[in-house]
């Protein structure tokens, strides 16, 4: 009997949390999980990200393999999301180019994009360069207005701008930091096709001001192109707050969205990512809804599925998103997810600091987590931060907050699942010595 090989599936920027959740997929037993890469190494806490040589690194491992491979997927962003777009270029294995991945990643070029698509709709947007401040205060919109960097992700470096003071600090914050994903970033548009229309001059060094398109609601599209078809699976809402009511505190599946809405925001998606040349791969998109108005606007699109909503997917629907990422990845038609998991309903809280810089003193310990989910059974949580670890020294964190903590809860309405929160928070021991401002 001739033994039948799986085929090979190289999962890049993992962790042994995800790792697991797709190796719960029961389909999972049929295919060959081959980790490449490490979070740590594409997401480091301290360093550079060093884009070719985490590319050669790569490369290197998928060349190794006895057999394959026949599909790479990845579930972070940048820079992940263009290390998979250049793997499935050179193993010549389905994906979204390298060039639609760019489209979507670059948020100014992203914004052009959508402004020739969609011209009443799309938000102002200038670019400016933090490095050359009165350039930058001459050519900014008035306030008050939204300003982030062309790339960063989880909000780093995004700031609400209502005045001068605002504006300069935000501009000190990107000439200190935008670097860290703004030079990599910059290497990946290097290995761009030259004629693909990238904008000349606006590189991942500029910070963007974006007249302001917040609304009530929040929510985000998981989703699929195939074969130039795009295909929404799940509806998830954000909740905010924090200091600066930007802050996102809870994603909650699936979303309570009218069916109307997420039609419109699936239209307008379709459109876009078939201008940028996206197919065959997993997308999110984000969207902000008032619902007195019926206003619409589109924050940005995610060429990724997001991890953060795999355990909420578990949770109702038996299984990851992993498993649809995966099945588009090997040519396959992804099976939609059914609602046949352990609960109706899903949420995911994250639990943060607002100190402006402080020293973990106390986490919960593993004991104490262990008795919360024998008295919650669908519970995962996440300890983000440790033991003296410095607040200002966490990567990847919005401007005003710093999370500690991510929690998954599954029931059977969003009562119990609040419910089940607020138990956690009360018995979730985080212990945080401020440290005043000018600490060293």
């Amino acid at each position: 009997m001739t033994r039948r090989v799986k085929p090979v599936v190289c999962l890049v920027g993992s962790d042994t949390f995800n790792l697991h959740l797709v190796q719960e997929i029961a389909e999972a037993a049929d295919w060959d999980i081959v980790p490449v890469l490490s979070s740590d190494d594409v997401q480091p806490s301290q360093g550079k990200i060093d884009f070719d040589d985490l590319l050669r690194r790569a490369e290197g491992v998928i060349s190794d393999l006895a057999q394959g491979p026949d599909a790479i997927i990845g579930h972070l962003d940048f820079p992940v999301t263009a290390l998979v777009s250049l793997l499935n270029r050179k193993f010549g294995l389905p994906g979204a180019s390298p060039e639609a991945v760019a489209r979507c990643e670059h948020k100014y070029w992203m914004r052009q994009e959508q402004a020739a698509e969609f011209p009443d709709t799309t938000p102002r947007t200038v670019p400016l360069n933090p490095f050359a401040p009165e350039a930058a205060h001459r050519d900014a919109p008035e306030y008050p207005f939204w300003m982030k960097p062309v790339k960063a992700h989880s909000s780093k470096l995004g700031h609400l701008v209502r005045d001068d003071a605002d504006f300069d600090a935000g501009l000190h914050a990107c000439r200190n930091h935008i670097h860290q994903h703004g030079e990599p970033f910059n290497v990946f548009l290097g290995h761009l096709d030259k004629e693909c229309g990238q904008p000349a001059e606006i590189d991942g060094n500029f910070a963007l001001a974006e007249e302001l398109i917040s609304a009530p609601r929040l929510f985000t599209l998981e989703g699929f192109v195939r074969k130039g078809r795009p295909v929404i699976y799940g509806a998830i809402e954000s909740r905010r707050g924090g200091p600066s009511g930007t802050s996102l505190s809870s994603y909650h599946y699936p979303a309570a969205i009218p069916k109307s809405v997420i039609d419109t925001a699936t239209a307008t998606v379709g459109r876009l990512l078939k201008r940028f040349g996206f197919d065959d791969a997993p997308f999110n998109v984000e969207f902000f809804w008032n619902d007195e108005t019926d206003e619409l606007h589109l924050l940005e699109i995610n060429p990724r599925f997001s991890k953060s909503h795999s355990p909420l997917f578990r949770i109702v629907d038996g299984a990851s998103h992993h498993k649809q990422a995966i099945q588009l990845a090997l040519g396959q038609k992804p099976e939609l997810p059914s609602g046949q998991g352990a609960q109706p309903m899903a949420a995911k809280y994250m639990i943060r600091s607002t100190e402006a810089d402080g020293l973990v003193r106390r986490v919960p310990t593993d004991d104490e987590i262990s008795a919360l989910k024998k008295l919650i059974p669908d519970l995962e949580v996440q300890v983000l931060v440790g033991q003296n670890e410095r607040l200002s020294s966490l990567p990847d964190q919005d401007s005003y907050t710093y999370e500690l903590a991510d929690l998954f809860i599954g029931g059977a309405g969003h009562e119990v699942i609040e419910d089940a929160y607020r138990r956690c928070l009360d018995s979730m021991d985080f212990h945080i010595k401020p440290l005043p401002e000018g600490y060293p």
